[in-house]
């Protein structure tokens, strides 16, 4: 593995360790057993290592978010699987998204990054749950649809940092994806709830 992969590999897992503001670029290179001089070649700083693993959770999203074309019709199966990949790269990336405030604050890109992902982000889902209010799985009026689809985007961003204040313990991602089926749940017609419920379950 090149150095370069290297550095990101290990600064990506100390981050979801210990989180990026108690990490300092003498952190990895200890970790890495390399000089600093060696890091700061290949990054100069934490914001450049910041910039570049936010390019790979960007790029890692991109195929869940951005469709070619709007689906003519979805199952609640696509919304799962939609929700289960994007926990998994969340699970993956999870510094971001322990402290997402905090780190927008502390850096323009991070900040300048996000905003269009969430707007891909809601437009996914809005496409998603138009699609399966027009096949009849969704029941409601369009006013609770974006009540909803507000509710899922808030879950996606702030679950983890919400564990994270309540003290649960170790990050969930997965738990993630429970609550955002539970969201959804009530707003099913009566057999694709009963699928569903039966599907949180196997979560635990």
């Amino acid at each position: 593995m090149k150095t370069r992969d290297r550095i990101l590999l290990c600064t990506l897992e100390l981050y979801n360790t210990h989180g990026e503001p108690n990490v300092t670029t003498l952190d990895i290179a200890n970790e890495l057993e390399i000089s600093p001089g060696n890091l700061y070649y290949h990054f100069k700083g934490k914001e450049a290592l910041l910039e570049s693993l936010v390019d790979d959770f960007l790029l890692t999203t991109r195929a869940l978010l951005v469709s070619a074309e709007e689906p003519d019709e979805a199952t609640p199966e696509d919304l799962w699987l939609l929700l289960h990949l994007l926990f998994e790269a969340i699970a993956t990336h999870r510094f971001l998204f322990q402290d997402l405030s905090n780190l927008m604050g502390r850096y323009p890109y991070l900040r300048q990054a996000m905003s269009p992902w969430l707007a891909a982000l809601r437009a996914r889902l809005d496409q998603v749950l138009q699609a399966l209010r027009d096949s009849g799985h969704l029941i409601c009026d369009a006013d609770a649809e974006q009540r909803l689809l507000d509710a899922l985007c808030q879950t996606t961003l702030f679950w983890l940092d919400y564990q994270r204040v309540a003290g649960n313990g170790e990050l969930d991602a997965a738990s993630g994806v429970q609550q955002m089926l539970g969201l959804l749940r009530p707003c099913l017609d009566e057999e694709t709830a009963e699928w569903m419920q039966l599907l949180i379950e196997r979560y635990d």
